[in-house]
């Protein structure tokens, strides 16, 4: 093999796809990423077993075609430091040979032959939405999923489409956080939990601002996401999620109206004095306002007091401030609502007309 190359496009691309091969694998040829060069097009791929992606460049020219597997980290790591617009790679038994102005960079890698190949998902319910409205979707949702590797059947989001209507859902346990979006056209009945790590490469793929199309393809055990040239294809978790729907309070007993970066920014000063694994604040709603306390031993108490708009009978609930801190960093909502009933029963938090963040309380406090 051997081409010519935009450095940058390269760069990016190998990025996208070095990202995914595994640092620890008792299979060491997946910690290589393929190229594959003909007809003036240059295809990256790599794959832990789970996972795979594959991004596409065109702005390659092909003197020789053929392919060749170049070491994920070590090679993404080179072109980061490489600054000429043009870069040559140049492949012989196995070595490859990348030229960059004044600088010449051997490679070693490993036979083509026995590096797993790839797959598509040749059958599958698909629909289309804006990638940068996908992102955004994923944003509001995914910092609700559980980290625990012990919880494997909320590591990941749940998205579920139907009656022209698509959901990303995420809870650990102690809250949960909804956003939907109506589809227009023909929208397919799906439901998919998909890792969060598959969402942490697809950040790498597309962004929140991106304008294009992103094409999602579901089957019963993998999920493709596809945006112009680059692709990814993951497992999807096999485990039952929960019940969300039923988590979500019908009622409530209150309604509280309350400016969302005045709630925020007051919430961070009371909560720099709840320290300790059981960090709480308390919410006290009256008629008239809004009370915040929080207490360390040893350490000090915070109280400060706001306006709010409550409707309703009022009263105290406390909750973890980290919880709700994530959920305001998330929302452009000027207003938010709160609705709840008492101490035992999860509130509502209406963080846009289309979001909705579940968080339940801390009881005894």
């Amino acid at each position: 093999m051997k081409i010519l190359c935009d450095l940058q496009q390269l760069q990016e691309a190998f990025s996208v796809v070095s990202g995914i091969a595994p640092l620890k694998t008792p299979k060491p040829i997946i910690q290589n990423v393929l190229l594959r060069a003909e007809n003036d097009s240059l295809s990256l791929f790599a794959t832990d077993l789970e996972m795979s992606a594959r991004v596409s460049i065109d702005s390659v020219k092909v003197k020789e075609p053929g392919s060749a597997l170049l070491p994920a980290r070590e090679t993404n790591s080179l072109l980061r430091e490489l600054s000429d617009p043009t870069l040559s790679i140049e492949v012989k038994e196995f070595r490859s040979t990348l030229q960059s102005g004044a600088g010449s960079f051997v490679l070693v890698g490993d036979d083509p032959e026995f590096f797993p190949r790839e797959t598509d998902i040749k059958q599958g319910q698909e629909l289309s939405i804006s990638a940068g409205l996908f992102m955004d979707m994923v944003s509001k949702t995914i910092f609700a999923t559980a980290r625990e590797e012990t919880r494997y059947a909320i590591n990941g989001l749940l998205l579920e489409s139907t009656a022209g209507c698509l959901r990303l859902v995420g809870t650990d346990g102690r809250r949960l956080a909804l956003r939907y979006e109506n589809l227009d056209g023909d929208v397919p009945e799906i439901r998919a939990i998909i890792p969060n790590r598959t969402f942490q490469v697809l950040t790498r793929i597309i962004t929140e601002e991106s304008d294009q199309i992103l094409k999602i393809i579901a089957s019963e055990n993998q999920v493709a996401f596809m945006v112009g040239k680059r692709v990814l294809i993951s497992q999807l978790l096999e485990n039952r999620f929960p019940d969300y729907e039923n988590v979500i309070p019908k009622a409530a007993d209150t309604s509280i109206e309350i400016n969302t970066a005045v709630l925020e920014r007051n919430l961070r000063r009371v909560a720099v004095l709840s320290s300790g694994d059981g960090r709480t604040v308390r919410f006290n709603f009256t008629a008239t306002g809004l009370e915040l306390n929080a207490e360390s031993s040893g350490v000090g108490r915070a109280d400060l007091t706001m306006e709010v708009e409550t409707k309703g009978a009022g009263g105290a609930i406390s909750f973890n401030p980290d919880y709700l801190l994530d959920a305001l960093k998330v929302t452009e909502l000027e207003t938010l609502r709160i609705d709840m009933s008492d101490e035992s029963t999860p509130a509502k938090f209406t963080l846009g007309e289309s979001y909705t963040y579940i968080l339940m309380p801390i009881s005894g406090s």
